[in-house]
Order: C-alpha cells, then structure tokens, then sequence
C-alpha cells in the first residue's frame, strides 16, 4: 500500500492509503455483487490508513432527497476532524438523489443505491459496510453543529473515556423549515435514562452491535433503535455538553404505531410497571379514539 495525499480540503480524504493490489471490484470485503449502483472510494482502490486517532464512521440514511441531501454531505466533509469514513446508502431514489451523490464520489468512501426493506434494512447496509470503531447516523436534510463536532467529541470525550463510556449522546437542536422557507431553531433536551436519545446527536461504538445485534428489521416496526438504545446498559452512556447534531424536523410526525411499540419496549424492558404501563396505554388510545370522533364530526358539520 502507497500512501495517498488526498484533498485536505475534506475530512474523508485526508487519511487515505491507495491498495495497489486489488481493484475496485475485486473488494469484496466492502462491497458485493448484490447492490444495484454503487461508487466512491474505495472502488477506486483507496482505503483509510492506520491512524493513532479513531476513526468515526458517518452514515448517511436517504431515499428520494435531493433537496435536501447536499448540505448534508457538505456538513460531513467539511468537519476539521482527520479520520473520518463516510458511507451513503440510499433506497432507489429516481428524484436526482444519486446524481446529488455522484458529484461527491470523489470524497465519499462509500455510496450504494439499491431497493431495501426500510429505513432499518439502509442502517444495517451501513453498519456492515462500516470500517470505523464509532458511528454516526446523519441522514438527508441533517446536519452536524458546527465544524468542529467530531474533533471535539473525540478529544473531550472518546479518547479520555476508553471503553468505559461507548456511547455519546447530547441534546439535539432541532431546525423546523415553514412553508416560506423560514428556519427555526429549537434545542431539545436529550436523557439516556429517561431513553430520549436523538440518533443524529449520538456517536457510539460500533462493537455495541456485536453485543446487542443489529436493528432489528421487520414490517410494520418503527422503533428499531429505540430499542437498541434500550438494551445498551445505562453504565455504557455519557452525555456530551454542546449539541452534536441538527435534526431537520420538517415534515416529520410520530406515528401512532410508533407510539404504541415504545409504550411496550418500556414495559418489557425500560422498567414501566404493569399498572402504569396499562393507564398510559389505555388513556393514549381513548385520546385517540375520542380525537377521530371529533373528526368525524367536524367533517360532517363543516360538509
């Protein structure tokens, strides 16, 4: 292997070492046969070089988001961090989404467009794919606080904790986007023990996969990390003091049937008692019920 000096200008291209004995499509290690389009560089043969800085692996989760993905994108490369992988799996987008991704090749280590089972289904694609010890999850329309966001949590947080705190998580701000084009600001307060924990605002160790599994991908599941985040032991987090990351919430709603699953996560594993697991479940549906009532009245008076 030669080593390469790759454009300083990014943070993926920095660290990167050339394989001068296999080609792109014989890396079968990073890539197969299965994906319908893929690029980036390592088909080009280039690998990230041994460094004494961990190396962080951001995710990048999309499909159909061409509006949305390139400040995104830009949000990773330009972090001030040396050692960082970046992956972008993306669903089959036929909205421009990949053309987006392709004028980035030359800066993201890795990128695949094909058909998949969900937004769990990308996730696993990802962490599979992933070369880094830590992982990030930033998906289209997100992004990173500042700059300096992984710089800084590896030095305050990653190297002086070792292995006895894994997962670093902050509070999240959250951008809401109006009609107009407007954009709000609004922090959200993040709590590991009350198992609010915001993916985007979170870096953690990937080898927490090999203790708890993968998401778990199933129809109709919508909470697949939060219960991931719930089978992490609690000793294993720590809460960093500046926000991570900026959650784009435009658009983005809870869905009933997500609500109902974390009712249950909670009472199977978070500790919710019987009594109190049975009240907020009970009183979550009658809203619901007496809310569609509502609706239908007002529809038929209103008609």
């Amino acid at each position: 292997m030669t080593i390469e000096n790759g454009d300083k200008q990014f943070s993926t291209t920095r660290n990167l070492v050339r394989s001068t004995n296999m080609a792109g499509a014989d890396l079968s290690t990073v890539l197969d046969s299965s994906v319908g389009v893929s690029g980036g560089l390592r088909k080009k043969g280039f690998l990230k070089n041994a460094s004494p800085g961990p190396l962080v692996t951001v995710i990048t989760v999309t499909f159909n988001a061409k509006a949305m993905l390139e400040p995104t994108i830009r949000s990773v490369l330009e972090q001030t961090y040396d050692n960082i992988e970046y992956i972008v799996v993306d669903g089959g987008s036929h909205d421009g989404t990949v053309a987006i991704i392709q004028q980035y090749d030359f800066a993201i280590d890795l990128w695949l467009s094909e058909s998949d089972k969900g937004l769990y289904d990308a996730m696993n694609k990802g962490i599979r794919r992933a070369s880094g010890d830590w992982l990030n999850f930033l998906n289209a329309g997100d992004t990173f606080d500042s700059a300096s966001t992984i710089r800084t949590l590896v030095d305050r947080y990653i190297r002086p904790c070792g292995n006895a705190k894994r997962f670093i998580y902050s509070d999240v701000v959250l951008a809401h986007t109006d009609k107009h084009g407007r954009r709000r600001l609004q922090t959200y307060e993040c709590d590991h023990l009350r198992k609010i924990i915001n993916h985007q605002a979170s870096v953690y160790s990937k080898a927490l996969h090999g203790d708890y599994g993968l998401y778990l991908v199933s129809r109709g599941l919508t909470i697949s990390d939060y219960l991931f985040f719930s089978l992490v032991d609690s000793a294993y987090f720590t809460k960093a003091s500046f926000p991570i990351a900026r959650y784009d919430v435009s658009g983005v709603s809870q869905s009933r049937n997500a609500v109902e699953q974390k009712f249950i996560v909670d009472y199977l594993i978070n500790g919710l008692s019987r009594p109190r697991f049975l009240i907020y479940f009970n009183l979550y549906f009658y809203f619901r019920q007496i809310k569609s009532a509502f609706a239908r009245l007002r529809r038929r008076f209103v008609a």
